[in-house]
């Protein structure tokens, strides 16, 4: 006869047992969505780190934190549209951008909630990035078709620059041709007593190359530094950011043919301006804002002088002009020892883009400037002009392939007559994100 008390001792023992497992299991639970609450919260902070970061244009920082959410398992389009967004900024990484925004292209929306963590879909904008990270890349033809499934997407909707897309498309139909044409130049990488780790850009050198002034965007404010050349070497530069009284906001444009006249503009977030230092034996000084003539109440922001330091070219997007940065030049009124009435170079200079970066060669002849139009392979190219009397300027001539290329192509300094220059540019064998490298010319541009 089976035993009662042993069946009750029994089920009583799978009770505690079955008890213990399930509580065990309730802790687990708990503890893993407590877990999962938390991290949770850590990459929505970190989201939101992250749209901070690109809203001030900091690309590097930005990137880390979304490809840590990434990793974490948020992988909507949203956020594979912001990693793309940040490698199509950055010198060197714009290729590893496509995969991304392919991906991202998949899933768009007319309206989205930028900023919000819970935003799941890319907006209609991806599509362009796609675009252009196929045009820096020279994949034109996929550019090409990308470009125009952008027209197409966004064809009913006004708050869009449809005429800038198809001066796109335009530009990569020219990148074809230029670059069947390419020039012959060597680029020499000037060292790494200059070039360091981080981005090294904006070099302004005197003509006889012994005095070079530039910018070294350091992990926490861009310093400005200076160095001189012994021989055929620069030694290490110093930091002249304290004599400027710099706080990173001020940033190279020129040097005087002498080393010892330096031009700058200074940004902050609602304006900027022209500004000029000079060399005052081992410092700088403190530099002085230029007239109304030359700054306005909208952006100044690059500006270059002639030999003799009487005419400045510089760049303004105030009213008047034809695009939206135009290329204007005051001269030196002696009467008033100060700039005289600002004069805009024309619209055979200045287009319905922007044009920036103005250089005029040492004898006054020839300016050098980067332009979003005129004949060019994608974003700002460098361009040439040739003075014939006065105001008047011969119809620009793009530089060439490969110192032009299907990317931005802003800051060019040229050196004597043309036949040397300077630029930053990303160098995979390099030492940074962008090195200073001296361009030596064989061929030119057909002028």
């Amino acid at each position: 006869m089976f035993n009662v008390s042993k069946l009750f001792l029994f089920n009583y023992l799978i009770y505690c047992i079955m008890k213990k497992i399930l509580l065990a299991a309730l802790i687990i639970f708990i503890a893993s969505h407590a877990s999962f609450s938390q991290n949770k919260d850590a990459l929505k902070e970190a989201f939101s780190d992250a749209e901070y970061y690109i809203l001030f244009e900091d690309y590097n920082e930005a990137l880390s934190l979304y490809l840590n959410i990434y990793k974490n398992g948020i992988d909507n389009a949203y956020i594979k549209h912001r990693i793309g967004e940040c490698y199509l900024q950055l010198p060197g990484q714009k290729h590893k951008s496509i995969p991304y925004l392919e991906e991202a292209c998949n899933d768009l929306s007319k309206s989205i909630k930028e900023g919000s963590f819970k935003e799941t879909k890319a907006p209609y904008r991806t599509l362009f990035y796609l675009a252009c990270a196929y045009q820096t890349n020279n994949q034109l033809d996929k550019a090409i078709e990308t470009f125009e499934k952008f027209i197409e997407l966004v064809s009913t909707q006004k708050n869009y620059n449809i005429d800038y897309v198809d001066k796109q498309i335009q530009s990569c139909n020219a990148a074809k041709e230029l670059i069947s044409k390419p020039l012959t130049v060597t680029e020499v990488n000037i060292g790494n007593l200059i070039n360091n780790k981080f981005s090294n850009i904006r070099p302004a050198v005197s003509s006889d190359e012994k005095s070079m002034v530039y910018i070294s965007k350091l992990k926490f404010y861009d310093a400005i530094l200076y160095s001189k050349k012994v021989g055929e070497h620069w030694i290490a530069p110093v930091n002249i950011s304290p004599d400027l009284q710099s706080d990173g906001d001020y940033y190279t444009c020129f040097l005087s043919a002498n080393g010892k006249t330096l031009v700058l503009y200074r940004h902050d977030n609602f304006n900027s301006d022209i500004y000029i230092s000079r060399s005052e034996g081992d410092k700088w000084s403190v530099p002085e804002k230029l007239n109304k003539n030359v700054n306005s109440k909208f952006h100044e922001t690059f500006a270059s002088l002639s030999n003799d330091g009487k005419t400045i070219y510089f760049v303004s997007n105030r009213k008047g002009g034809f695009g939206g940065t135009d290329i204007y030049k005051c001269v030196f009124d002696e009467k008033i020892k100060d700039w005289g009435e600002a004069i805009n170079l024309g619209s055979e200079i200045n287009t319905p883009f922007n044009e920036e970066t103005p250089v005029i060669s040492e004898d006054g002849k020839t300016l050098y400037f980067s332009s979003q139009g005129h004949y060019n392979m994608g974003g700002f190219d460098i361009f040439l002009t040739q003075n014939i009397e006065k105001n008047i300027w011969s119809k620009p001539v793009n530089i060439g392939y490969p110192i032009n290329s299907t990317d931005d192509d802003l800051f060019y300094y040229p050196i004597g007559d043309g036949k040397n220059a300077y630029i930053s540019k990303y160098d995979e064998n390099g030492f940074g994100q962008e090195d200073i490298i001296k361009l030596e010319i064989s061929t030119t541009a057909n002028r």
